[in-house]
């Protein structure tokens, strides 16, 4: 990262310190709750300046549902390029997810209000923001975010047509169910009890994906 010019490393870490302002109060509080003032205290950094970085504190979400998105996308490639299957990576989407609201309890609960509002857009990441974020991750700075439902409809496809799946599933509504499942169990369920989140995941897709299993 230290060949990368300076203006964008300095831009990069100050998104970066804002974003972790926020993870830190919603632990406590709802984004609503949150005054912008807080967050420019954390970060160190003016008022103006954080509406140079994000036009709204829900915008800070979005940025953290985008760097989901990149991260998750990841660890499906690397998981299939290690010579694992389709529902494997699904599983690994799910296990992504539940690192972030662990870390951050509450998140998910502002991530479906702000997509409730609003449509997803992803203005591209810098060099220097795919560098401080993911600096172990080879390769990930050709991926580019994308929304849940495309995120899981490539490798259910691929699974329904490998075998992994029924063949006659209908892969729209489990698309729409794995998503209600994605959205509300971290709601749900006791997010401030490590693993809580990625177990209640586990166990309900070990039920769905069973019974959408080909027939022996």
């Amino acid at each position: 990262m230290s060949e990368l010019p300076l203006r964008e490393r300095k831009y990069a870490a100050t998104k970066a310190a804002l974003t972790r302002a926020v993870a830190v109060r919603l632990k406590q509080q709802s984004l609503e709750e949150i005054a912008v003032k807080e967050i420019c205290a954390e970060a160190q950094v003016s008022e103006a300046t954080f509406f140079n970085y994000f036009p709204t504190k829900a915008a800070v979400v979005g940025y953290r549902v985008q760097l989901w998105s990149i991260e998750a996308q990841w660890a499906m490639a690397q998981c299939l390029a290690t010579g694992g299957t389709h529902l494997q990576a699904v599983r690994m989407l799910f296990d992504t997810a539940a690192r972030g609201e662990e870390t951050t309890p509450g998140i998910m609960r502002e991530v479906l209000i702000y997509q409730a509002r609003r449509t997803l857009e992803f203005p591209p990441l810098t060099r220097a923001e795919y560098a401080l974020h993911f600096p172990d991750h080879a390769g990930i700075d050709t991926i580019r975010a994308d929304g849940l439902r495309q995120m899981l409809a490539a490798p259910l496809s691929a699974a329904r047509q490998s075998g992994e799946l029924a063949p006659h599933l209908d892969l729209e509504a489990f698309i729409v169910t794995l998503m209600s499942v994605f959205f509300l169990t971290p709601i749900l369920v006791d997010s401030g009890q490590s693993g809580s989140v990625r177990d209640a995941y586990r166990r309900q897709l070990d039920i769905l994906l069973a019974q959408s299993l080909p027939p022996p």
